[in-house]
């Protein structure tokens, strides 16, 4: 329809979002499908890249990874293929080319060539989204929009508790940096992955409550005297008998939080970065080579790790509820900067386009 708009949440300039009236997208072709997005959520590195100006992020640009909708309109190969109208569904936003060595390696994750709704094209902070049927996984029965709009975040966990094993560590004793959506999930994949000695690491009394009540052994302020230094060496070895934890998972990436992360995993122990906030980050090398730790970097996920995260929340053993909290997408621009500014109490804010 000519000169019809949908409802948006978009990022205007480096720095700058704001809700805005955008033209509706036009009917899906091919294998494309058009959702209807029922809850999106506002992701922290979407966060970080506001607060930083990233320049991966060019604007004008409706960002939104994290979501889940309903299919309004298919294209012919998207009905070919099966999917019809009104199904529920959750896209996994990340596509590889599946043509190059790294995807032939089954790193899908790292292609080189890889794309990302609400990064190279629009996502999910609007009424609509256009993606490729390719993309789509069905909702499972039982399973509400708000739970399905985090299978994304839960497989980034996921993947990041599996590279673990994937280096022969048994996640027993895991300590984890940060008690944002990230952290809160790498949490509860670990525990489910058997984990059962954890430490979680935050400065929001609010944040280390959560952690506490999804399970946590012991939670720190690493502000304090035991959350840093000598005093959190003495409370991992105390947890550890001694040893030092066996895994870790850095969910916030400054130069602090990796530096405390390497020196509190045992030797042969691995540390697995997620988090982005800085570049670069020194890094003790001595700690590194004499205690044959192992640093493993951890970018988003597979299509294993996503399907698992779903069938883990339709399942019900990931708990997000509590910490969740859903808001008007005409609300969108004032929570993104209650949560930049660190007012939003909630830790996962999601945006309904129809409230």
């Amino acid at each position: 329809m000519t000169g019809a708009t949908m409802a948006a949440l978009v990022l205007t300039a480096p720095g700058e979002v704001a809700d805005r009236r955008v033209p509706v997208l036009a009917g899906p072709e091919g294998e494309d499908v058009l959702i209807r997005v029922t809850r999106a959520g506002i992701c922290g590195s979407e966060l970080e890249a506001v607060a930083t100006k990233s320049p991966r992020r060019v604007p004008p640009l409706v960002m939104g990874h994290e979501f889940a909708g309903r299919l309004e309109a298919v294209g012919p190969q998207a009905a070919t293929a099966g999917w019809g109208v009104g199904e529920r569904v959750v896209p996994n936003p990340l596509v590889p080319c599946l043509r190059c060595r790294t995807c032939a390696r089954g790193l899908t994750n790292a292609c080189p060539n890889r794309t990302l709704l609400g990064l190279q094209r629009d996502g999910g902070h609007a009424e609509w989204v256009l993606c490729s049927a390719r993309q789509l996984r069905r909702i499972p029965q039982g399973l509400d929009d708000d739970g399905a709009a985090t299978a994304e975040p839960l497989a980034v966990a996921v993947h990041g508790v599996r590279l673990l094993g994937g280096a022969a560590v048994l996640p027993r004793a895991l300590a984890v940096f940060g008690a944002g959506t990230i952290g809160l999930l790498a949490l509860q994949a670990a525990r489910l992955a058997g984990a059962t000695t954890t430490l979680v690491l935050d400065v929001d009394a609010a944040r280390l409550e959560v952690a506490r009540r999804l399970g946590a052994t012991l939670t720190l302020d690493p502000r304090t005297p035991e959350g840093s230094g000598e005093g959190l060496l003495r409370k991992a070895r105390d947890l550890t008998d001694g040893d030092g934890f066996d895994g870790a998972i850095d969910a916030v990436g400054r130069g602090d939080t990796r530096g405390a992360a390497l020196r509190l995993v045992r030797p042969g122990g691995t540390v697995v970065w997620v988090g982005s906030a800085e570049n670069e980050v020194p890094v003790q090398g001595m700690e590194l080579l004499l205690g044959e730790k192992r640093l493993q970097g951890a970018y988003a996920y597979t299509d294993e790790d996503f399907d698992a995260a779903l069938g883990l929340l339709a399942a019900g053993r990931v708990e997000t509820a509590s910490w969740s909290r859903v808001f008007p997408l005409s609300m969108g621009a004032s929570v993104f900067n209650r949560l930049l500014r660190r007012e939003e109490p909630a830790v996962k804010a999601l945006l309904d386009p129809a409230a």
